[in-house]
């Protein structure tokens, strides 16, 4: 069971908190062992850009992530109803996720998680905003653009099957050129629930982030390249728990204490949950109350951006 209290309280689909955590405990992140950081916040402070890449074994080993390029785009307005930022969000995502393409025309967007349970939703919500073109390119005009597809295939409690079966069987019969996953991430801090945007080129492992793991979609399993795009939008309650104890170190004004919290490492505060939470609060996630109008609104910011791709429109 200690296995499994240290997989909830410690872990994160976002490479930028693994490379906080690794930097926090000591960890020596260079280009000589196989870790590269870019750092970029945009001219109007309220967009910042991290890309990390993993580039070989010891990377992986080090930050715990396959080797790839992780770009996270962060912003704190993501989660309000600011017309602006979401449209300066999706033309740099659309930048990157462009790069990642590069000149591959036929492309299956895959909508991952359920529909039914909102914290989940986001990649079928990307889904049903697309532009898909492929059934029209005989005409002039769609042929400007790339042949795009799309699917939600459910979960597996829903359908009976994994998803990378599904998804491995239509990319035998069609045979796409790139696939492009949609998916729900969890985060190790609140701050950054509903705020940031990963891509990355090195797959996913859908369910992860709450400990339900279902088989990789990837390079490697898919035989054509993988780009995973993800929000977090749950926590869990011993990572929340580690939150509401800095808070409230900080309104107590112990700046002894508070120092003392904050100096200590992810598994020295993991090891300070697990001897204090109860065990059943172990499995349990939690999401922010605007989660609705959040997911939707970031979902539509996806969207647009992946129609600027598809459509060929300048991005960045």
């Amino acid at each position: 069971m200690k296995m499994e209290k240290e997989v909830y309280f410690r872990h994160t689909d976002l490479a930028m908190e693994l490379q906080e955590e690794l930097e926090k405990e000591g960890g020596a992140i260079s280009r000589f062992n196989g870790i590269t950081i870019k750092k970029r916040t945009f001219p109007d402070s309220r967009l910042r850009e991290v890309i990390i890449t993993v580039e070989n074994e010891e990377g992986e080993k080090l930050l715990g992530k396959p080797r790839g390029t992780y770009i996270t785009l962060e912003g704190e307005d993501l989660s309000k109803n600011d017309g602006d930022f979401h449209e300066n969000m999706s033309r740099c995502f659309a930048s990157h996720l462009k790069t990642f393409l590069g000149s591959r025309e036929k492309i299956l967007f895959v909508g991952l998680g359920n529909m039914e349970v909102t914290p989940d939703s986001l990649g079928p919500l990307v889904v049903q905003n697309l532009l898909i073109t492929r059934h029209l390119n005989e005409m002039e005009y769609f042929r400007k653009m790339r042949s795009s597809m799309a699917i939600a295939p459910g979960v597996m409690a829903q359908t009976g099957m994994e998803t990378g079966e599904i998804l491995k069987g239509i990319v035998q019969k069609v045979h796409p050129e790139a696939m492009v996953v949609i998916d729900a991430l969890a985060a190790k801090t609140s701050e950054r629930l509903n705020r940031t945007i990963q891509i990355s080129n090195a797959g996913i492992a859908p369910g992860s982030g709450v400990g339900n793991h279902r088989n990789e979609i990837s390079a490697a399993t898919m035989g054509i390249p993988v780009i995973a795009v993800g929000v977090p939008t749950v926590i869990s309650i011993p990572a929340i728990a580690g939150d509401i104890i800095e808070s409230v170190l900080i309104s107590m004004g112990d700046v002894r204490l508070r120092e003392r919290y904050e100096a200590w490492s992810d598994r020295e505060k993991y090891r300070f949950m697990a001897e204090t939470l109860r065990e059943e609060l172990f499995g349990l996630f939690v999401t922010p109350k605007e989660i609705d109008e959040s997911v939707k609104r970031i979902s539509y910011t996806i969207s647009e951006g992946i129609n600027q791709v598809i459509a060929r429109k300048n991005a960045g």
